[in-house]
């Protein structure tokens, strides 16, 4: 029998705020907090990349046993040093310059071009998590993510025996990135030649690395309960739907909502704010909208103050709503269809705050938007700013998210912490989350669009325009603020799932 410990381990690229490429490192930076919280031992592998700020986020503590991966014939040497984050997670980092020295987590562009190698950089972050566990001890439950995960699963059942390996939970939160290489790279990455088979990572003759993920776990788990439906349909499944739907009626595919850190999205003591939600003359109450009203006009004055903006007002003499974006540039994200509809209008009656990177031409799409709107619109466009995306959280009457697909999304929840209103696609996490006005005007939080083009978002927008003006738009402010969307309720929920496979 193998040294078992009883801890739960994350494998993962990113872990906010160390790093943080998209929401999965919102959730490495939060679940595994809220687990200690509730009693539960963790670790969290993560690679040693060259731009993460040591100083500010890690406490080192000690050098462990260094360690080589073959891939090929080529002999790979690692790092490994134990840490903490400063607010106590325990952390090991993988050491490898070859394959973490470099600019971007999963490469230029948000991602959105990905580093040719990186299969075997991810290959090399899972034989490294297990070599670790051969030092420290086997962990009772490994918890990977996404296409980069992938390959956890296999080098586990690899290295152990069945009965004296840890439990496995899967967690897709993207179903579209697959990590699909040529079946010839699996002998290159340290892979047994028993995982070349249809149930393991072969998909139509090619290397699926999702698709090892789900099929080698114990179980699978999606970042929302809608999420995980929609991607068993041939529509949404990216042609893993069959396999998703024998996981489902085998009870091994489930969706639990992700959640927010809300003591670091918090707008009583958000740091990165000019103006906190405390009043100056009276204590801010969130169920009180003249209290959010003023929250958001000092915010938005700050702000425009600081990106050069002046405060523009409609015809009726009406200082115009301000619309954020806070997204990947990408086609899921419906931002391309969102600006190709603020384009359309005869009137431009807003203020559009954008933060983003991603495809070329949605990025030039939002600057030439900027450009010819140069009065009203402010576009960063490059490598994410957090001080920026706190502010424009704070400054946003209304939050623009038309995604095409979104398995959770967390960014609509954030916004909703801050008292906005949300415009959304009816999809996913976003489904699960904002509450139609139109459909439930009493517990409404914004308007989900079910079809995105440029006639469903504009009609939205026209709504939301109008609904600004009237007086039930303080309480789709107070139904936002007060929508409860902490980790507490999710870390329980995974708690319930380790110890169903254990």
């Amino acid at each position: 029998m193998n040294n078992f410990n009883d801890e739960i381990w994350f494998v993962a690229p990113e872990m906010a705020p160390l790093v943080k490429a998209g929401g999965l490192g919102d959730v490495i930076g939060s679940l595994p907090k809220y687990l200690m919280k509730l009693g539960m031992n963790v670790k969290v592998v993560i690679p040693a990349y060259k731009f993460i700020d040591y100083a500010q986020f890690v406490q080192f503590e000690e050098n462990l046993p260094a360690g080589r991966v073959y891939f090929g014939d080529i002999p790979f040497d690692f790092g490994i040093k134990k840490a903490k984050t400063k607010d106590g997670i325990p952390l090991i980092f993988v050491e490898q310059d070859h394959f973490f020295g470099r600019d971007d987590v999963y490469g230029p562009h948000g991602g959105t071009v990905g580093y040719r190698d990186n299969l075997w950089r991810f290959s090399l972050l899972a034989h490294a998590a297990v070599h670790c566990m051969k030092i420290l001890g086997i962990p009772k439950i490994v918890h990977s993510h996404d296409w980069s995960g992938g390959l956890v699963p296999a080098i586990i059942k690899q290295t152990f025996n069945e009965n004296d390996r840890p439990k496995i939970v899967f967690t897709v939160h993207n179903l579209g990135y697959q990590g699909v290489y040529p079946i010839d790279d699996l002998y290159d990455i340290g892979i047994d030649f028993k995982f070349n088979s249809s149930d393991a990572f072969e998909h139509f003759g090619t290397f699926n690395a999702l698709k090892g993920g789900l099929l080698l776990s114990d179980a699978v788990t999606t970042v929302s309960p809608s999420y995980a439906d929609e991607i068993t349909m041939p529509h949404r499944g990216f042609g893993l739907d069959g396999e998703l739907r024998h996981l489902r009626e085998n009870g091994k595919l489930s969706g639990i909502l992700n959640g927010i850190d809300e003591e670091y999205w918090n707008p009583k003591n958000d740091g990165f704010l000019n103006v906190n939600f405390n009043g100056k003359d009276r204590p801010y109450n969130f169920n009180d909208y003249d209290s959010w009203k003023n929250f958001k006009e000092e915010n938005k004055k700050a702000l425009f103050s600081e990106i050069g903006l002046k405060f523009k007002k409609n015809s009726s003499g009406k200082q115009l709503p301000v619309l954020g974006i806070v997204s990947r540039l990408t086609e899921e994200k419906g931002i391309d269809v969102f600006i190709d509809t603020l384009f359309n209008w005869n009137d431009f009656p807003f203020h559009v705050l954008i933060l983003g990177t991603g495809k070329h031409f949605i990025e030039k799409k939002a600057l030439y938007l900027q450009e010819f709107y140069k009065d009203k619109v402010y576009a960063k466009i490059g490598r994410f700013d957090e001080a920026l995306a706190h502010k424009i959280y704070a400054s946003s009457d209304i939050f623009i998210m038309p995604s095409r697909t979104e398995p959770c999304g967390l960014s609509q929840m954030i916004s909703m912490r801050y008292g906005g209103v949300i415009l959304a696609g009816d999809t996913g996490g976003l489904h699960d989350t904002v509450v139609d006005l139109n459909r439930d005007n009493e517990h409404g939080s914004g308007i989900a669009v079910q079809h995105i083009d440029t006639h469903a978002i504009s009609w939205a927008l026209d709504r939301l325009y109008n609904l600004y003006y009237e007086k039930d738009w303080g309480q789709f402010v107070i139904n936002s603020a007060n929508s409860d969307f902490s980790w507490n309720a999710s870390a329980l929920k995974y708690i319930d799932l380790y110890n169903k496979i254990l």
